[in-house]
């Protein structure tokens, strides 16, 4: 199991954390002025944003961090 951070405006953060206070620490750094968010709990083999990640290549470790090159 690990945790997305969802944003007011629907969209899932792609990042995964293993804990939902690493994932609470990262929405409130990265929360912009009045912007709200949940924390989703999910199930590692069903995750369709890691899913997601896995088929664009952009995971490069079997923890299943990930990483965006901006």
């Amino acid at each position: 199991m690990h945790y997305h951070i969802r944003w007011s405006d629907s969209k899932l953060d792609w990042e995964r954390f293993s804990t939902p206070q690493e994932a609470e620490q990262a929405a409130r750094q990265l929360a912009r002025p009045g912007e709200t968010f949940t924390l989703e709990h999910v199930d590692d083999n069903t995750c369709g944003q890691c899913l997601k990640l896995f088929k664009t290549g952009l995971a490069n470790n079997k923890s299943g961090d990930a990483e965006v090159s901006s």
